[in-house]
């Protein structure tokens, strides 16, 4: 009975690395920021299909000024409705990514520059920086599951 025991503990033992993955965080990394960019060039086209893609259903938004969307749901109308303004335009440069020793979760940061035109008619411009917690999905892609922005200048 001991002898079958200690067989039985040296065999998990020996299967617990089978068990755990190695995680290359340096090409989920890669893979994130690509995520980012890909996202930022469906904002700058205006695809709102393409857009909404990035998130995950029970994301969250906080808008500079808005209350904070709650749901793919809610941060759609809001991209919806900022797109309907005229002159509206969106540019975001993703700097840099930060993935998980687990690959799972992560994040990127960057700048942002908003564009829309007044009630006058006059073009207004603000700029920022943002932020975009990102968890990987079971089928491999990456989506945001909380976002955030701030107005102010560009980071150096």
């Amino acid at each position: 009975m001991k002898t079958t025991f200690i067989g039985l503990l040296t065999m998990a033992i020996m299967l617990i690395p089978a068990c755990t993955q190695n995680i290359d965080t340096k090409t989920e990394k890669t893979t994130l920021l690509n995520s980012d960019k890909a996202w930022a060039n469906a904002a700058a086209s205006g695809d709102i299909k393409q857009i909404s893609q990035y998130w995950t259903d029970n994301a969250i938004n906080y808008f500079p000024g808005q209350v904070p969307a709650f749901g793919k749901k809610a941060i759609l109308e809001i991209v919806k409705r900022n797109r309907s303004m005229p002159g509206f335009s969106l540019n975001w440069e993703p700097k840099d990514a930060i993935v998980s020793e687990s690959g799972d979760l992560g994040y990127t940061h960057g700048s942002y520059k908003l564009s829309f035109n007044n009630p006058e008619g006059n073009v207004i411009t603000r700029s920022g920086n943002y932020v975009c917690i990102w968890k990987k999905q079971t089928d491999g892609s990456w989506k945001c599951v909380l976002e955030s922005s701030v107005p102010g200048p560009k980071p150096d």
